[in-house]
């Protein structure tokens, strides 16, 4: 039978090319997000690099169908926040039980008070490469300071784990 608590989340790169995938599990939907929640022990498909890892920590992971990024808040044995990996992307779309996402390469991580940009050259690499049309890479530079602005001010979801 069929579970409607999982889900699979599904990374695209620009070109439609598969990134990487993992089973998770349905944990709140709002109007304009849904959030999943990964088990420890579940494996991420990771197509890009050929490889399978599997993951040693619990996450709630929240995909916006409006905004462009997605929040993925990792949890140590204690339950506490270590650390929060965001994406960014185009915004979510739900089919069925599938969220997908097309990665435009940049992420931003906020761990133990501090905001780190990573991955700003494989973004000028792939901006090339895949051609990114003008308004799409200053749209990926806006929401990145906007994600910043949004993890500093504690916006929802940043508002619920982050002490």
């Amino acid at each position: 039978m069929h579970d409607m608590n999982q889900y699979l989340m599904k990374a695209y790169k620009y070109n439609g090319k598969e990134h990487y995938e993992q089973p998770l599990e349905l944990f709140e939907i709002g109007s304009d997000f849904i959030s999943l929640k990964g088990a420890i022990g579940r494996q991420l498909t990771h197509h890009t690099r050929n490889r399978i890892f599997t993951f040693d920590k619990k996450t709630i992971e929240y995909f916006f169908f409006e905004r462009w990024y997605t929040a993925a808040f990792v949890f140590n044995d204690e339950g506490i926040c270590d650390y929060v990996y965001c994406n960014v992307c185009l915004p979510s779309e739900l089919k069925g039980n599938t969220v997908s996402f097309i990665d435009l390469d940049v992420d931003v991580i906020y761990e133990k008070g501090e905001i780190k940009v990573v991955d700003l050259d494989e973004f000028e690499e792939n901006s090339k490469i895949y051609q990114y049309p003008e308004a799409l890479i200053q749209q990926v530079k806006k929401t990145t300071e906007q994600l910043k602005t949004d993890i500093a001010c504690k916006k929802h979801p940043f508002d619920l784990y982050i002490i």
